[in-house]
């Protein structure tokens, strides 16, 4: 799976988001200085996570952004679904080829490992929440091995 630029910046501007006081509105401006992006960007993807219902906008000259739940209540899942769509539920039409169906619907051996790469990786995205990535990354990896442990050969 490639991480697109918007979820990756998404993920970012709603982390700049979860820092913030639950009443506090954080301009474009703020966010996009704390993370070294254009203004202009910025205020397209918070558009875009405001069209899909992360973010809410409050206009003027003490408006901004905030996040519409709580950071423990939003998801890494969410947002990527939101932004780009479930990538693999609709792979066969991403890799169609000159057809409007793939030419191989009716027995394919490459949908299934697909689709349990995807569930594998949409459980662990949608059991992390913006709070949980607020943490230090040594206790993130930590958390995340505890509730996701690797197989013994895969282990670091």
């Amino acid at each position: 799976m490639k991480i697109s630029a918007v979820e990756e910046y998404g993920l970012r501007c709603l982390l700049q988001l979860a820092r913030s006081q639950a009443d506090e509105l954080l301009s474009a401006e703020d966010i996009a200085a704390k993370e070294g992006l254009s203004v202009a960007y910025i205020e397209k993807i918070l558009a875009q996570l405001r069209k899909v219902g992360l973010v809410r906008s409050v206009r003027g000259m003490y408006g901004g952004y905030q996040l519409v739940r709580s950071p423990e209540l939003i998801t890494v899942g969410e947002l990527v679904r939101a932004v780009d769509g479930d990538f693999f539920t609709d792979i066969c039409q991403h890799f169609s080829g000159n057809q409007n169906a793939c030419i191989h619907s009716g027995g394919c051996s490459v949908r299934p490992v697909w689709l349990m790469v995807a569930r594998h990786l949409y459980r662990i995205l949608d059991h992390l929440t913006l709070a949980d990535l607020l943490n230090e990354e040594g206790n993130l990896e930590k958390q995340l091995f505890s509730d996701f442990p690797l197989p013994l050969q895969m282990a670091r």
